[in-house]
């Protein structure tokens, strides 16, 4: 009897606390984005804050006060200034190119003598592909009204949004000061929870804090590096460098191809309309210059870092922003990561298992089948 009172004591117990949990989701998703932002700065932001927590005298409250004001002044402000500016720019350039396209004379470009007998040279070799009857302009026309408007969209919702933002901009600002002071204590806690060892706590932990490092310190840090880069460039030809070289920051997340979706495609362009010695130029700086980035800065910043591939980063990035929006950025590498922890911790875990599976299943001597 008294067992069954015990079990019957775990059961309605675990039941209160998934529903309490429930609850408390409900009332905290509208924050989650924040929370989970929140959390990502404090991470990135502790060794900071242990050297400014050192200047006031281990007091916790004015560190976490002037860390929190460093991370706005330096970080947080200045994306929104960006971001503003992208906008403007960006609708800026499309307009431009659309105005470009519009009086760009294709039939001329198709007959001019630098670009025939690359056109005669399709057609021998693949004759199904007939460039000439290709409606490019047209094409090309809906394609950038397409981008003008999603960038009108963004705009829209941005400035309609003032209220809503700036209020997320103070809950953001309660959180990480809060995250920042206490954030060791909340992660003891969890840790104090968690039905595991600490082997395995130190695991996850480590594992979710060098994927959200990965992805900011490699991925950002780099797109940033490269879009400078090639925004340079650009400037040199006489290409607006702005929102171009942010394009091609955010083309140096797709794998191989990378920036050169930006300025490939430029320095063609550049070749056709006779300004072959910038198209030229254009093509060595993207391929040595902006190119080279990548080989260069990634191992500095990657080295004792998460060991996911840049095929999964890459994966889980799309896969993060068809799910949860522009946050998959972040979203999708820790949900992969954690997963990846996860199976590895099982494969430790039930290793007896598998491998007693695995000799089960291995193929006897009488089963093999005969040598030719």
């Amino acid at each position: 009897m008294n067992r069954e009172r015990r079990q019957f004591y775990s059961t309605f117990l675990l039941l209160i606390l998934a529903a309490s949990l429930t609850l408390a989701y409900i009332v905290l998703r509208p924050f989650v984005d924040i929370l989970i932002i929140g959390v990502v700065l404090a991470t990135l932001f502790q060794p900071v804050h242990r050297k400014i927590a050192g200047l006031c005298g281990g007091r916790a409250t004015p560190a976490a006060l002037l860390t929190t004001v460093l991370i706005f002044s330096c970080l947080i402000i200045p994306v929104f200034v960006f971001l503003g500016a992208l906008l403007a720019q960006g609708v800026q350039s499309v307009n431009a190119l659309q105005a470009k396209l519009a009086t760009l004379d294709f039939n001329a470009l198709f007959s001019h003598e630098a670009v025939a007998p690359y056109l005669g040279w399709i057609q021998d070799h693949l004759p199904f592909l007939n460039i000439k009857k290709l409606a490019l302009q047209a094409d090309l026309l809906s394609l950038s009204k397409n981008a003008g408007q999603i960038l009108l969209n963004s705009g829209t919702t941005i400035i309609g949004n003032v209220f809503v933002l700036t209020m997320n901009f103070v809950i953001l600002i309660f959180v990480l000061f809060f995250l920042i002071r206490d954030g060791e204590a909340m992660l003891g806690y969890a840790r104090y929870l968690l039905p595991l060892s600490t082997n395995q706590e130190n695991r996850i932990f480590r594992q979710l804090d060098d994927v959200a490092k990965s992805v900011i310190l490699g991925a950002f840090v780099i797109a940033l590096a490269q879009g400078a880069a090639g925004g340079l460039g650009l400037f040199i030809v006489g290409i607006p460098p702005f929102f171009w070289g942010c394009m091609m920051g955010f083309a140096s997340l797709i794998p191989v191809v990378g920036t050169a979706i930006i300025w490939l495609p430029v320095s063609i362009y550049l070749i056709l309309t006779g300004q072959w010695q910038w198209g030229v130029f254009l093509i060595g700086w993207g391929a040595v210059v902006v190119s080279s980035i990548d080989s260069i800065i990634r191992p500095i910043l990657m080295q004792n870092r998460s060991k996911m591939s840049t095929f999964w980063v890459f994966l889980s990035i799309i896969g993060g922003i068809k799910f949860f929006g522009a946050l998959g950025i972040l979203y999708g590498p820790l949900v992969l990561g954690f997963a990846m922890v996860m199976l590895s911790l099982y494969g430790e875990d039930y290793r007896h298992v598998l491998e007693e599976r695995n000799v089960i299943s291995a193929p006897t001597s009488d089963a093999a089948p005969p040598k030719a």
